[in-house]
């Protein structure tokens, strides 16, 4: 049975029209009697009493809080704010009557028709004040007018009575709403938690201010915000938004502060957080890292060309996003888009005609480029006219014990080996791989680019390897030949069919990414393939008349040599000119009739054996065809000419003929029949 909790009487007194209790005094009229004679610590001892020693039902625990209530507005109505704080929290106020009281609190929470339940006697003992400031102005005149000349909103003691007041109501409203954090209904907590975030940035308190907003808390992002903004507090801003899951808003944020458009000591690297958030989203948030990825690109191309060149598939989709990501960079950072295609083409393998085009321009210009620069140019003359006057000094009339011993490289390797490193020396090798390995260029427009600059001499190796793209073959040779005395180049051009740059110089060259594009599967543009053997001796042979039209009987000598297996003695002689000494081309004649013999040889050694075999072939089909044979006749009528009947025996032709071709390769190989000796007098038939 549930008691009430208003007091029992056990006297009534009845009149004639009315009946009259006798009870005791309840608690909250005992309190109220003691507020309003201004006995607040007197009242505060009975609610105490009143809690202690026994447990409490509902109607006590309501009227409990009742009281509190009370009291907190008689001590909060003096300004006694700290005093009124623990009241306020045991009396469980709802928030949002307390926060009204403090402007900046309420102003971005609340709208005209908010409301909030309170019970009649707590409304009649709320201060009538609009706000907490007026509350202090109106006890300071009341406590204080006209003592503080020229008044009590002028005078220096009542501006500093002021403040101290409104900092101690800053410190009771924060923690009284601490007190009530993560209670009451959801409108309650998102004020509370709001309010809170308010006041931690207003006063500085970042680090409360953070930890407050990573936890579970129920804060207006609309009313918070801008307040943050304002204050400065931009990291817990972020906070907040990565617990709510908005990283699209934290990332405009960082971007913010990058740009400078926001200030926050507190986030020293705004441009590495945004890296590793996204970092953390590869493989899950496409789109994010699409749009991100190429501005990150702009303000570090290192990092953002890492972040955009990580595992991306070759999904169609994707091939088209890449070269919008491509067509961007290529507006707000040149250099950057530069390594992209690169990453493109030769890593990702792009078969992509317009692409190798675009590659192959970005070289050649890069190229050029670091020709303009004087000492570029100096050193890449001075490295050509070394080259070729060494080759001249190894073509010079030598004794002919020594001058075929000596050893020379080709220019590219020669470049290499003797030039330091530098972005220079790394753009040439770039520029020439592009260009043997990738197609889809216009091979004509790039030389006259090359000529036009005025560079055509001092590359004189990418000038021949472009002719040889164009398909003039002798021009190239010429060039590789006699201009640059590049033998070895110039008989790898005519050994592989065109090719200036081989994957071996590729790989010695350090630049192994560049390898995939000689890859003989798989890769874009011309590879290193296998030339058919015709079109092999036709570039040697044509190399060897370059040779001797300009009157290079040691080169000649040395190629006929080499490449003797490439070439026929029947189409060398007539090109000798007469007054070369037979020496020059005897070491060529000796392999070459060795050659022509030992193929000879082996031709009459492949012949026998499949005359062998043929005869084995053939007396086999023989014996079963004679086994498995019969003559079908069929009476009719027709007769042949000479009165027998016609013979339809597909097979009796056929074995004849076996027969006779079998006589035919005895004869052919001198088979002999051995009859053996016969003894005293016994004749053996021998078959």
């Amino acid at each position: 049975m549930h008691h009430s909790s208003f007091p029992r009487s056990s006297i009534l007194v009845y009149g004639q029209d009315t009946i009259h209790s006798l009870v005791q005094s309840t608690v909250i009229a005992q309190v109220e009697v003691l507020l309003e004679n201004n006995r607040i610590e007197d009242a505060a001892n009975l609610t105490n009493n009143f809690a202690s020693g026994q447990a409490l039902d509902s109607d006590e625990a309501e009227t409990l809080q009742y009281i509190h209530q009370s009291i907190a507005f008689a001590l909060f109505s003096q300004t006694r704010f700290v005093e009124a704080a623990p009241h306020f929290l045991a009396g469980a106020l709802d928030p949002r009557i307390l926060v009204s009281y403090f402007p900046e609190l309420s102003r971005p929470l609340f709208t005209d028709i908010e409301k909030a339940e309170v019970y009649d006697g707590i409304a009649k003992r709320m201060p009538s004040e609009a706000n907490i400031d007026d509350l202090i102005t109106a006890n300071l005149v009341r406590n204080y007018s006209p003592h503080l000349p020229p008044s009590t909103r002028e005078a220096p003691a009542a501006q500093e009575i002021r403040k101290i007041l409104r900092e101690e109501a800053i410190v009771m409203i924060k923690s009284v709403l601490q007190g009530f954090k993560g209670q009451g209904t959801y409108k309650q907590q998102e004020v509370t938690d709001t309010a809170l975030a308010i006041l931690f940035a207003r006063s500085g308190d970042t680090t409360s201010l953070i930890s407050h907003l990573e936890s579970t808390n129920s804060a207006s992002l609309a009313a918070v915000e801008p307040i943050l903004l304002e204050a400065g507090e931009v990291g817990a801003l972020c906070a907040l938004l990565r617990v709510r899951g908005d990283e699209r808003r934290v990332m405009e944020i960082w971007k913010g502060l990058v740009e400078d458009r926001y200030s926050d000591p507190s986030v020293s690297d705004p441009l590495s957080n945004m890296f590793a958030l996204l970092e953390s989203k590869q493989g899950k948030d496409r789109a994010m890292l699409r749009k991100w990825g190429v501005w990150l690109t702009a303000r570090d191309s290192e990092r953002g060309l890492a972040l955009l060149m990580s595992k991306r598939s070759t999904k169609e989709k994707d091939r088209e996003e890449d070269l919008v990501v491509l067509s961007e960079l290529q507006q707000l950072h040149p250099s950057a888009a530069r390594k992209f295609l690169e990453w493109l083409v030769i890593m990702r393998r792009r078969d992509d005609a317009e692409l190798h085009a675009q590659l192959v321009q970005a070289c050649i210009d890069e190229l050029l480029e670091c020709l303009q620069d004087e000492g570029t140019l100096k050193l890449w003359r001075a490295k050509l006219a070394s080259y070729t006057s060494q080759s001249s000094q190894r073509h010079t009339p030598s004794p002919p014990s020594t001058q075929l011993q000596r050893s020379q490289s080709s220019f590219l390797t020669y470049f290499v080996s003797t030039t330091p490193d530098s972005p220079s020396k790394r753009a040439r090798l770039k520029a020439l791989f592009a260009l043997q390995a990738l197609s889809g260029y216009n091979a004509k427009m790039v030389k006259s680019q090359i000529v036009a600059s005025g560079f055509d001499k001092v590359l004189g190796l990418e000038v021949a390897l472009l002719d040889g793209k164009m398909g003039m073959h002798r021009m190239a040779l010429r060039a590789l030949a006699l201009t640059l005395r590049d033998p070895v180049s110039a008989e790898t051009y005519a050994r592989t069919g065109g090719i200036v740059v081989p994957s071996k110089a590729v790989e010695a060259c350090g630049m192994g990414e560049w390898g995939a594009l000689f890859s003989a599967k798989g890769g874009p543009g011309i590879l290193e393939r296998e030339k058919s053997a015709e079109g092999k001796g036709e570039l040697v042979r044509m190399l060897l008349e370059v040779y001797m039209e300009d009157g290079e009987p040691q080169q000649t000598t040395r190629l006929l040599s080499s490449q003797a297996a490439s070439l026929d003695a029947v189409d060398v002689i007539p090109l000798v000119p007469p007054d070369w000494p037979l020496s020059s081309l005897s070491s060529f004649l000796t392999h070459s009739f060795r050659r022509t013999l030992h193929e000879n040889h082996e031709g009459q050694i492949i012949k026998a054996i499949c005359a062998g075999q043929n005869s084995k072939v053939f007396e086999g089909a023989y014996l079963v065809f004679r086994e498995q044979g019969a003559i079908i006749e069929e009476a009719d009528d027709d007769e042949d000419g000479a009165g027998e009947p016609e013979s339809f025996n597909e097979k009796d032709g056929l074995a004849e003929k076996i027969a006779l071709h079998l006589q035919d390769q005895q004869r052919s190989v001198n088979v002999a029949d051995v009859h053996p000796r016969a003894s005293s007098g016994e004749e053996i038939d021998v078959k």
